[in-house]
């Protein structure tokens, strides 16, 4: 059904420090406009603000691939052997959404392979996106109102 997302998805670790540059870029250059006096319209704020939480977002998810082991296209023994752990056989499959491997374990007891601050961070980071992008509709509706 969507195997549309897997070639994006297989690119997406290998893009995260692009994504993350992208956003540090856009928080520099703000910085740098409002301390040199020109202050932005408050839609633009919540537009870069929108870029900023969406490439976090991006870059957080596509570690989790990465780091997570989610994207292995091998055994998930050889997995759980490079980091170290044992494989626990379990028969709960690897979770894209929300992002969860929990292919191995250590002392008999699970261990999921994806860090824990992946899921929390993307979470808040759908959350912002649509504060911003509902901020940026308000913040336009009202600019149009006082011209």
């Amino acid at each position: 059904m969507f195997e549309f997302l897997l070639v994006p998805l297989l690119f997406l670790p290998l893009a995260a420090p692009a994504f993350l540059l992208v956003a540090a870029g856009v928080v520099v250059h703000t910085v740098v406009v409002t301390a040199r006096g020109r202050r932005p319209r408050p839609a633009a704020l919540w537009a870069r603000l929108a870029v900023v939480v969406l490439c976090v977002g991006l870059a957080v998810y596509g570690m989790g691939l990465l780091f997570g082991g989610v994207m292995w296209m091998s055994q998930p023994e050889d997995l759980c052997l490079v980091s170290g752990l044992s494989y626990s056989g379990s028969p709960e499959p690897a979770s894209m959404w929300p992002l969860h491997n929990p292919a191995c374990e250590e002392g008999g007891v699970p261990v999921d392979l994806v860090p824990g601050y992946v899921n929390p961070v993307v979470y808040a980071a759908i959350g912002l996106f649509v504060a911003s992008v509902a901020g940026m509709v308000v913040s336009r509706r009202r600019q149009r109102r006082n011209v």
